[in-house]
């Protein structure tokens, strides 16, 4: 029972069940895009990405910061299509500076992030496309491997159509994530992120190791 509504019956009748109020604040949204001065990058190079200011009373959403790219394997194999996890696997290294200070620094990312992932929960496992979490007809699909699958792959052809070759590196760490919003203009110095990219080995699957091959663009 209710003690100020007493003789009314709640709609919930688990013991467990509390009542929840909302308390957030609706504010306008925005995007924005930084284009790399060389927007182009190989298997073995560094990318050095530095935390936007943004605005006065701008913040930035937890788990929103993200390299995008598109990727391509011209040069390659006819066959040669991309590996499952993509951008997990594209990452040999990465390391997070804050005023020139090393706050972490993940050598073999790629192993690491991959098993994370392997303990997602299959719904979100399922919904991250454009992480490269796919199945290998939908890498082919993407690819456009030669040998890529034409009949009985309608959903992979459109997950193609809306995704395309364009993916991203969701960039992440606790001094962004863990304690809700995060208002960079208030930091007093630059956080970056090095991503170093790993060899085509490790992204690219193909009948020919010698032609395995691979560029981000549009950075």
């Amino acid at each position: 029972m209710d003690d100020k509504n007493p003789g009314e019956i709640p709609d919930v009748l688990l013991p467990t069940y509390m009542a929840k109020s909302l308390r957030a604040m609706k504010v306008p949204r925005s995007f924005k895009r930084i284009t790399f001065n060389n927007s182009e990058a190989s298997p073995g190079e560094t990318l050095h990405v530095s935390v936007p200011k943004m605005n006065k009373n701008e913040v930035l959403v937890p788990s929103l910061l993200a390299l995008r790219f598109d990727i391509e394997l011209d040069g390659g194999h006819a066959n040669n299509f991309l590996v499952q996890n993509l951008t997990c696997a594209l990452v040999d290294q990465q390391v997070i500076k804050f005023a020139g200070e090393t706050l972490e620094e993940t050598v073999g990312y790629n192993i690491y992030k991959t098993f994370e992932d392997l303990f997602l929960p299959v719904k979100k496992h399922d919904n991250i496309v454009q992480e490269g979490i796919q199945s290998e007809d939908l890498c082919k699909v993407h690819s456009n491997a030669g040998d890529k699958k034409t009949l009985g792959v309608e959903a992979e052809k459109k997950l193609n159509k809306i995704f395309g070759s364009k993916y991203y590196i969701r960039l992440d760490h606790q001094i962004l994530t863990d304690h809700g919003i995060s208002f960079p203009r208030g930091l007093n110095n630059d956080l970056t992120f090095k991503v170093t990219l790993t060899s085509a080995s490790q992204v690219v699957r193909g009948s020919d190791p010698s032609k395995l091959k691979y560029k981000l663009t549009s950075i």
